[in-house]
């Protein structure tokens, strides 16, 4: 009977520790769901992006600090693969969290749980890439110098877009889309120097996803 008292304290604090453990892996879970739901969404955001891009003289609405502002097809080419590569920096930022959060697991003894990872999570994290990929060739295929008080606009068929990788000499221009030959609200654009910065751009949105891809085990 002494013996059974005295395992009493014993029996309560193992089970303490047990349930201290068992909230610690459903903190962990909770911030791997609220990490593949928050990059889930900016997919869903990239892909509507892409979708706008195709839409001609439709003019998208963004709203900014209460304001309403129109964007046009060639702003979102101009800024989605730079949003692209911005998303996954943030997004491999809240994925090293979740690797902390892992080492915490292993610190007390407690492992994290193994789950098989299908290719289409992997195929998630490379939709970001997908699209900044996508929005560049928009870019060289979609824009072409507008007309000017001083220069006539180029034709759509049979401008060279060879020259957005070497011409030097195009300096800055007005653009004109090439769906429905849109012209209002249109950006300037500065190849060749911003054709590389895309390209660099889109580099780095592979790199972050190969490491997100390799890395994705250590988080589960």
């Amino acid at each position: 009977m002494s013996k059974s008292i005295g395992d009493f304290p014993c029996r309560i604090f193992k089970k303490t520790k047990w349930a201290l453990k068992e909230a610690v892996m459903q903190s962990y879970l909770s911030a791997e769901s609220t990490f593949l739901r928050a990059f889930g969404n900016r997919c869903l955001l990239l892909l509507f992006l892409c979708v706008l891009s195709r839409t001609g003289s439709t003019t998208g609405k963004a709203s900014v600090l209460g304001l309403s502002i129109d964007i046009s097809p060639g702003i979102i080419v101009i800024l989605g693969p730079i949003l692209a590569f911005l998303f996954l920096i943030s997004l491999k930022l809240e994925a090293d969290n979740l690797m902390a959060a892992r080492h915490d697991l292993l610190n007390q003894n407690l492992r994290a749980p193994k789950i098989r990872v299908g290719w289409w999570l992997y195929g998630l994290f490379a939709l970001p890439t997908a699209t900044a990929v996508f929005l560049f060739w928009q870019y060289l295929t979609k824009l072409v110098p507008a007309a000017t008080a001083s220069t006539p606009g180029a034709d759509c068929n049979t401008f060279d877009r060879l020259r957005y990788f070497g011409d030097f000499g195009l300096g800055g221009f007005p653009t004109k889309y090439c769906i429905d030959d849109i012209t209002a609200g249109m950006p300037w654009i500065y190849p060749p120097f911003q054709t590389y910065g895309y390209i660099l751009l889109m580099v780095g949105c592979g790199y972050l996803t190969f490491l997100l891809c390799r890395d994705w085990s250590k988080y589960r």
